[in-house]
């Protein structure tokens, strides 16, 4: 049976997910809505989409999908998840799941009243076979208990694999009123990761975001402020008292790119790039234990967040079909969780989340 798919947004959807979706087995995307409708009709000709919608309430209230995808700004994911689910709607909602953790539970409570109906959200990153890798060497204690983690994202590297320039033009990411910046839209992920790789949740937040660029000039030679953060630090204490370090910035000119490293009684685990991970024992040296991607090349972009996502559809398709869940896959309720610790951070100071 074709599982018909529904996507509310134009941008990330045309870039990643309705290429990706081409290697997805036994689905269709039968609808397409953008608020600009003209994006919408322009995205549906191209990937032959046959009923194109001007609102993603819209699209969920139609009859035309089964699951619908929110890939749109931030600042509207909770109308429309929440829409997608009370028409009966299995739901992917993209990252960070809503503007604050009050939004974001709106969602929670809306699948909850629906059991049946699958509600995930779009962190594809526990698909990717090496950071799936380290949660599987965490699981067998190859490093002993975790004692902290620590992630940076400097320079912020873009969907084509160049850092992005700290003189960037404005766009929606730059307005925080819309659901833009850095901690959203990478840090999520990586607050996901740690809970993900250590099975543990946070329990106290201490951090800061900023925005550095008080302005830049949008497509248009516009002048627009610019108010969503450009950097972002925490440390974050996980329940058993594991200590956690993230830096984030998109101002950075040079830096390590995608780093992690993962310090354990009996070892270390060390994350690089996209896909190396070494190992290294006390008094020995790092090893090479990467394992291979088997979309690499395959995808449209070439890139982790791409190949991620069609292993993550693969298995949201086969789990709303009635077979098991292959992966961990992150729940609309994992997304809330996150939202509250992207709320303290933006707050500063220390938070303890009970």
């Amino acid at each position: 049976m074709t599982l018909r798919i529904g996507i509310v947004g134009t941008g990330f959807a045309k870039r990643v997910q309705l290429p990706g979706l081409r290697l997805v087995p036994d689905v269709e995307v039968t609808a397409i809505s953008s608020g600009q409708r003209a994006n919408a009709d322009a995205v549906a000709r191209e990937f032959g989409i046959p009923h194109v919608f001007d609102d993603g309430v819209e699209l969920a209230r139609s009859g035309r999908a089964d699951l619908v995808i929110v890939s749109s700004t931030p600042v509207s994911h909770a109308r429309y998840a929440v829409a997608a689910l009370e028409a009966g709607r299995h739901l992917l909602c993209e990252k960070p799941l809503a503007l604050d953790a009050a939004e974001a539970w709106q969602i929670v409570a809306a699948a909850e009243r629906r059991p049946r109906q699958v509600a995930w959200a779009d962190h594809e990153l526990r698909y990717e076979p090496n950071r799936r890798r380290i949660r599987e060497l965490v699981r067998e204690g190859a490093i002993g208990d975790v004692r902290h983690v620590e992630i940076v994202l400097k320079p912020y590297i873009r969907g084509d694999g160049r850092p992005q320039a700290p003189n960037a033009p404005w766009t929606w990411w730059f307005d925080a009123a819309q659901g833009g910046g850095i901690l959203g839209a990478v840090g999520s992920h990586l607050i996901d990761l740690c809970r993900f790789w250590t099975g543990l949740e946070v329990v106290q937040v201490a951090g800061r975001a900023q925005t550095f660029v008080r302005e830049r000039v949008d497509a248009a030679g516009t002048p627009r402020p610019a108010t969503a953060d450009e950097f972002a630090s925490a440390v974050l204490t996980l329940a058993g008292g594991v200590i956690v370090t993230l830096t984030l910035s998109i101002v950075a000119q040079h830096g390590p790119g995608h780093f992690a490293q993962i310090s354990g009684t009996e070892g270390t685990l060390v994350l690089t790039g996209e896909t190396r991970v070494e190992i290294g024992k006390p008094g020995g040296p790092l090893e090479d234990i990467s394992v291979p991607d088997e979309l690499s090349g395959k995808t449209a972009v070439n890139n982790m967040w791409a190949r991620s996502f069609v292993r993550l559809m693969r298995d949201l398709a086969a789990t709303i079909g009635g077979g098991p869940t292959a992966g961990e896959p992150a729940t609309v309720r994992d997304g809330w969780q996150i939202q509250r610790v992207l709320d303290a951070i933006r707050t500063g100071g220390c938070t303890p989340l009970d």
